[in-house]
């Protein structure tokens, strides 16, 4: 593909695109896109879902080798594998080494998080109610291909000191002890289904 020629020039504060050659514009009123160049970077896919929010599975590309092309924050128009996908955004902002870019739901990842009834109880213990409450988390792999996903999910954290929250079942998850948050990282085979299980108890004072 013909490219517009330019130079980028890294200043103190910012970056400047200066291009070279001139560049024919429409004077129609419309927005016009100049292709000023075109970087292949390593990339590797993951799926991630927080069905506690939403049950869909996105797609993300997680790239590595960003940072020196000195990228801008703005809208991108994502192509995958030869067809439009649909908007995403770039965020170069970011601390981290890698890159994430989502590129849209994959409704061959079926993730869902149901109530486990025979888990729930109430118990009145002396001057405390102890209640209990589960959860299970279902994630499956329609795909012909073997998967990687993300799954998040969360502990609740008491913000008042009377009510304690124990933790009862977090499956094997990565814990944040601080924000209360469950990571669990999976790989899934084709058309193979994963469950893991959240359990809480509360530790409530009798109101007097």
């Amino acid at each position: 593909a013909d490219y517009v020629s330019f130079t980028q020039t890294t200043n103190q504060t910012n970056v400047e695109f200066n291009i070279d050659v001139p560049y024919t514009i429409p004077s129609n009123g419309k927005p016009n896109v100049v292709q000023i160049n075109e970087y292949q970077l390593n990339a590797t896919y993951t799926y991630y879902s927080v069905p506690k929010i939403n049950t869909d599975a996105f797609l993300l590309a997680k790239i590595t080798g960003w940072a020196e092309y000195s990228l801008l924050p703005g809208q991108a128009n994502i192509f995958f594998e030869g067809t439009f996908v649909g908007n995403s955004s770039i965020n170069p902002t970011i601390t981290q080494d890698t890159l994430d870019l989502s590129l849209g739901r994959d409704q061959s990842i079926v993730v869902s998080r149901t109530k486990i009834k025979d888990f729930e109880s109430k118990k009145l213990l002396g001057v405390n109610k102890k209640e209990t409450f589960g959860w299970e988390i279902s994630v499956r792999n329609n795909k012909n291909a073997g998967i990687a996903i993300i799954i998040e999910d969360q502990f609740p954290i008491s913000s008042n000191k009377d009510i304690e929250v124990e933790q009862i079942e977090k499956s094997n998850a990565q814990l944040n002890e601080t924000l209360g948050k469950l990571t669990w990282e999976m790989n899934l085979n084709p058309q193979e289904t994963k469950k893991v299980q959240v359990n809480i108890r509360l530790n409530i004072p009798k109101i007097k």
